[in-house]
């Protein structure tokens, strides 16, 4: 062939020529069927002059159909888990090795073969896509709701892929493929295995198995064994022992990352929601997306609120407690308001009011929308509840509206409420006028200069610490407290010690308590009276037979000889009884002292039991006028006729030493003038009831 001659570009002719020559070749006219292709174009007719020598023909651009991508993921997997070369090839080589796999495969006989360039770029494409995919199939996993299906969760999965991506997953059928794969699947037991071994059979072909695998039984298709590659041979025994400092860092870097993944996650949820919410404004929702709103929503206020808030409509509470107790037409009288409260109506609008006008706790203030929260009424009801029933937090709740919380919260203001605006009052020492009344009652009773009786209660402690169990528990098997009081005729308890583990007995409370101290220090009132002709200067309590023989304390005769001792044994039993009277009461008043203490802290149980002893005494005062059987307008200051009178020149202000409080407590522990009085008291009751009792 000469080509020269044939190539129109070789004439050394001009322009003109040049032009002329090209009109003499027909032109191609794309709108007619029977025109011919431009000379300037990539393709030639079968006529043209440039039919040899022309470029390659460049191949029409073909879509990648579902099972071309399918055959592309089995050529991928078998290729790269080659145990012997898969890790030591170039990246032509590797995509060449995967052309001619897909070129070989039973399914893509009469097709158009695929250049590794194009295989590569379509399976980035496909890699990419799946990989999010993945990831938005397990966000989908964890929020699937009771009744969903799988085909529920791969539905949420696209809606969660197009809310993340803004766009479409349209690969549907590639992730089938490669979600079961070791690098697309998660850790977990659904795993489907044998998947490319399966694939494998459905292409036909016979990919060559290592020969540790057929010696080895070890199946890549099981759990993902794969023989070690050489590059993970070698740095195998390369890798040293990391120091402290990089286990530190790579922890930290963990927990940032899981902080991270923590914060996506979260950020995906709230996305989701949104767009559920924005979907619901449009249109109807499906039972499982109504499901997963109302999870979503709840999430959400859950993160930032850690319990339900429950509507208890707290003022239909106040209104129905007016309506039974406080009004003018109230529900129930006046005498079922004691029973309920334990103490008159008038006493308990005492103590509201003034825990209104002085506590903080107890006033009814408004919160941010303006509405009225509890009012002092009902907290002061819900404590006196709690105590006077011995019940649950909770047990008010149906009735006052209000919490657990909010009752124990209630309880524990308003027994420190009790202690600090009546403690002093209600919890004295007795005053010279009150040493005076108690003085005239004792010596009509037959016992002059007695001015009480002393015992000690126990009070079970249900939630003591394990710690302390031995500690305050005794023969009873079961921890208890102590408390040491003085009570008189009337029950008022004058003295309160609380709080001696249950082991110690009466004696060792005793040298523990404070109940001598203002006798020792010089700052009680002095007394004087006579007994049978003798003049005596201390005051004495009535006991039983564990306490000491003291001049401060009488006690009983254990085995009476004669007339004259058991009358004075029976006399000095039944008075000694005022304490365990006084016992008896305060119990049924406040049942929370009588049944076993639920709280935890120490502290706590001592205020619990200090306040009862304060409402005790409250309720002593108000109720005494009515309920005392003495004539107490004999005793006033400046007049009477007994023998027993308090020095009212006696200042208890002077200040005392070292030397003057141990002859106080020498006085006070001495046992000859404890024999001489306990004589003195037996022939004083002789000749006052004897006559009663020869009568009898």
């Amino acid at each position: 062939m000469d080509y020269s001659s044939s190539h129109p570009f070789t004439h050394s002719s001009n322009f003109v020529d040049l032009l002329n020559s090209q009109q003499e070749l027909p032109l191609h006219d794309p709108f007619s069927s029977q025109s011919q292709i431009p000379l300037f174009s990539s393709q030639c007719t079968e006529a043209s002059t440039y039919n040899d020598d022309s470029p390659a023909d460049r191949k029409e651009r073909k879509a990648w159909t579902p099972t071309d991508d399918v055959i592309l993921i089995s050529g991928w997997l078998n290729t790269s888990k080659d145990p012997v070369v898969g890790n030591e090839q170039k990246s032509g080589t590797f995509w060449w090795r995967i052309a001619e796999y897909i070129a070989s495969s039973p399914k893509a006989a009469g097709k158009e073969r695929r250049e590794p360039v194009t295989c590569k770029a379509r399976w980035q494409k496909i890699n990419d896509l799946v990989c999010k995919f993945c990831g938005s199939y397990e966000a989908a996993t964890r929020e699937r709701a009771s009744g969903m299906n799988e085909n529920d969760v791969l539905k949420l999965a696209h809606q969660i892929f197009f809310n993340d991506y803004k766009k479409k997953f349209t690969l549907e059928h590639a992730w089938k493929e490669l979600r079961n794969d070791q690098k697309w699947c998660e850790v977990s037991a659904n795993k489907v295995g044998g998947s490319v071994k399966r694939r494998r059979r459905e292409d036909g072909l016979q990919a060559p198995v290592p020969a540790a695998d057929e010696n080895n039984n070890v199946e890549g298709d099981q759990g993902g064994n794969w023989p070690p590659g050489v590059k993970a041979a070698k740095n195998k025994g390369k890798k040293k022992v990391d120091d402290g400092k990089a286990l530190s860092e790579f922890q930290s870097m963990c927990k940032l990352h899981e902080k991270d993944m923590a914060l996506k996650e979260r950020i995906q949820r709230m996305q989701l929601l949104d767009s559920l919410v924005a979907k619901s404004m449009k249109e109807p929702l499906e039972d499982y997306e109504k499901e997963l709103k109302k999870r979503l929503s709840l999430e959400m206020q859950g993160r930032q609120k850690k319990r339900a808030y429950i509507e208890r409509d707290r003022e239909a509470g106040h209104t129905r407690l007016w309506n039974d107790y406080f009004s003018e037409a109230a529900t129930y009288p006046a005498n079922i308001f004691r029973r309920r409260f334990r103490m008159n109506k008038p006493l308990f609008m005492k103590i509201v009011d003034r825990f209104s006008n002085e506590i903080r706790f107890f006033r009814q203030k408004k919160d941010a929308i303006g509405r009225p929260g509890l009012s002092g009424l009902q907290k002061c009801t819900a404590a006196i509840r709690l105590l006077a029933y011995g019940t649950g937090a909770d047990a008010v709740d149906e009735y006052l509206r209000l919490g657990e919380s909010t009752a124990r919260s209630c309880l524990e203001h308003f027994v420190e409420g009790i202690i600090h605006l009546f403690g002093d009052e209600y919890l004295r020492r007795p005053t010279p006028e009150d040493l005076q009344r108690l003085l005239y009652v004792g010596e009509d009773r037959g016992f002059p200069g007695m001015i009480g009786s002393i015992d000690c209660m126990h009070w079970e402690w249900k939630n003591c610490p394990t710690a302390w169990k031995g500690q305050f528990t005794r023969g009873a098997g079961k921890p208890t407290i102590v408390l040491e009081a003085v009570a008189s005729y009337d029950l008022w308890i004058w003295h309160a010690f609380f709080g001696s583990p249950g082991t110690l007995n009466d004696i060792n409370i005793l040298d523990r308590s404070p109940v001598f101290d203002d006798i020792i220090k010089g700052k009680a009132p002095q007394v004087h009276y006579s007994v049978n002709g003798r003049d005596y200067h201390l005051a004495y309590y009535l006991t039983d037979g564990i306490y000491p023989n003291w001049a401060t304390f009488i006690k009983s005769i254990p085995l009476p000889q004669g007339s004259k001792a058991t009358l004075f044994a029976k006399r000095q039993e039944g008075t000694r009884k005022d304490v365990e009277r006084a016992f008896g009461v305060l119990q049924a008043r406040f049942a929370i002292v009588k049944n076993p203490a639920l709280f935890w802290d120490k502290d706590k149980i001592g205020k619990i039991m200090r306040a009862c002893i304060i409402l005790h005494n409250m309720i002593v005062e108000d109720e005494r006028e009515g309920l005392t059987q003495y004539d107490l307008s004999d005793f006033q200051h400046g007049e009477g006729h007994g023998s027993s009178q308090v020095d009212h020149d006696y200042s208890t202000d002077m200040h005392s030493n070292i030397a003057d409080m141990l002859t106080a407590r020498k006085k006070v522990r001495d046992t000859q003038v404890h024999k001489q009085l306990q004589a003195d008291l037996v022939e004083h009751i002789w000749q006052k009831f004897g006559d009663e009792e020869d009568d009898n």
